[in-house]
């Protein structure tokens, strides 16, 4: 004891100043400005989480028998939905999200499903591995005695990717928007006779079995919905990601449910997948922006500046995967903040306008400013604190310990009980692990079990640990893809550079 006393003395008296300081770096003045942001945050989530829980409080489910009363009632047909699913090189989760689809509670003959495959996967397939298109072709066979029809549609190459667009003698590069697109040129006379809504999935989504009968009772009640936008749980992959990814998925999960309908408030927010749009109103915009990183804001903000249509919220989930490592997370929200950083760039320059266009423009800027950058800039500053905290006051109690005096007396032991409680209560771990139990409890109904429960049982225990020994250290990571595009968008550093669409790749289902 007397020599561990003896370092921390030798410590203590050969350190210059701005030791002390940092021992008491969570008493400095922009760490309490930061702990108090964190707290108007905390008491934000609060409200919008009673907020959100009382408005969906009564919300009924629709049967199959209440639509079909309403529709004899209100003397009308079952709206005809298209489902649209992109699947750029989706070999591995393709089949079964199709399988998926075709259960969907919902008249079959007024339900058609279309998969939009991208004819470079087979160009650019020097090891002949299974492409989707493939796979496609199998389901389709496996599925011919189904009423609900399958349609395959493969994008040339050369497509420009404008709705109603054309071939070119050149290669185009691959976007969700590119492939969206030509559907709607290939099938735009089908759509035009058939189609009242579409309906979007990305390729490993699996809806809520009730989607379109919901979403057909909401328009057939209220005419004046023809945007739907829905929830999405990415966490359906949990057991196979690593725990980082495992925090991303709750928290992206809870945000999709509670989160989701206070944005929709005041934001024409789309999320591209479990979308549902009224046929006229996409068509009325041209389809989507094929140049765009995040297609779907783009289209959110497009719709509703060009038509005066508002995306309406429904709590009927479609389950996703997230990413299963840190590096696949990073490029993902990298590219959504770069998107969304180009969509206020355009609005910047149509909030000049002298028209209502303008007007609207100017509103959704300065909102998305807020509800965007100046949000990841604060997050990442905090987390940054947070973290500088949590090392300082572990420093400081180590210190306080070992450097206690060898007689122990009333004033050193309060003083290292007040030490220690300090620190838990600093320690970011126990709030994070006590909320991410909360939250895999609600969203397990949503996850994937495909190993034996000793299997389940060991990730779930090193779930637990790495959550309150590792990820504190880690929370950094989560806003930085944001901030990083955020800066290097305003440096310049993405100026004449073509901002090219990535795919996330996928866990194997």
């Amino acid at each position: 004891m007397n020599v561990l006393q003896n370092i921390a003395f030798s410590i203590i008296n050969l350190t210059p100043p701005w030791f002390f300081n940092l021992l008491n770096f969570s008493s400095w003045f922009w760490v309490q400005v930061f702990t108090g942001l964190s707290i108007v945050f905390i008491i934000r989530m609060v409200y919008v989480f009673l907020s959100t829980k009382s408005r969906f409080a009564k919300t009924g489910k629709t049967s199959s028998a209440q639509l079909a009363n309403l529709i004899k009632e209100k003397n009308t047909v079952y709206p005809k939905f298209s489902i649209i699913v992109p699947a750029r090189n989706e070999a591995d989760v393709v089949e079964k999200t199709i399988k998926k689809l075709i259960q969907l509670d919902y008249p079959k003959d007024r339900m058609e499903i279309v998969i939009i495959t991208d004819q470079k996967e087979k160009l650019n397939n020097p090891d002949n591995k299974i492409t989707t298109q493939e796979v496609i072709q199998k389901v389709q066979q496996e599925l011919s005695d189904q009423p609900v029809k399958i349609y395959h549609l493969d994008v040339p190459y050369n497509f420009d990717g404008l709705f109603k667009g054309k071939l070119m003698e050149y290669e185009i590069k691959s976007t969700k928007g590119r492939a969206l697109n030509y559907a709607f040129t290939e099938m735009f006379d089908h759509f035009n006779q058939n189609t009242d809504f579409f309906a979007f999935f990305d390729t490993d989504d699996h809806p809520d079995k009730r989607c379109l009968i919901e979403v057909a009772r909401e328009n057939i009640l209220h005419p004046h919905k023809n945007v739907f936008q829905l929830p999405i749980f990415q966490c359906r992959n949990f057991w196979q990601i690593s725990t980082f990814c495992k925090i991303i998925a709750l928290g992206q999960s809870f945000s999709h449910e509670i989160f989701l309908p206070w944005v929709l408030t005041w934001l024409p927010f789309l999320g591209g997948t479990n979308l549902f749009i009224q046929k006229d109103v996409l068509f009325q915009v041209d389809g989507f922006n094929y140049n765009s990183i995040t297609e779907d804001l783009d289209l959110g903000i497009t719709i509703y500046l060009k038509t005066g249509n508002w995306p309406y919220y429904l709590p009927l989930a479609s389950t996703e995967q997230t990413p299963d490592n840190v590096k696949a997370y990073l490029k993902q929200r990298h590219r959504w903040a770069l998107g969304q950083l180009e969509v206020i760039n355009h609005l910047k320059a149509q909030k000049k306008l002298k028209t209502p266009i303008g007007k609207k423009s100017k509103i959704l800027y300065y909102k998305l400013s807020v509800y965007g950058p100046t949000e990841w800039v604060v997050y990442f500053l905090a987390t940054i604190l947070s973290m500088v905290v949590l090392l300082t006051r572990l420093l400081r109690t180590i210190v306080v310990i070992i450097g206690m005096q060898q007689v122990i007396n009333f004033f050193s032991i309060s003083l290292l009980i007040k030490e220690l409680f300090i620190s838990i209560f600093t320690y970011a771990g126990m709030p994070m692990i006590v909320f991410s139990l909360f939250l895999l409890l609600h969203y397990n109904r949503y996850i994937e079990y495909k190993e034996s429960d000793w299997a389940i049982c060991k990730k779930f225990l090193k779930f637990l640990a790495e959550t309150s020994l590792i990820i504190p250290f880690m929370v950094v990571l989560y806003p930085w893809p944001f901030f990083s595009a955020f800066f290097k968008y305003i440096t310049g550093y993405y100026r004449n550079r073509e901002l090219t669409w990535v795919k996330t790749p996928r866990t194997r289902e």
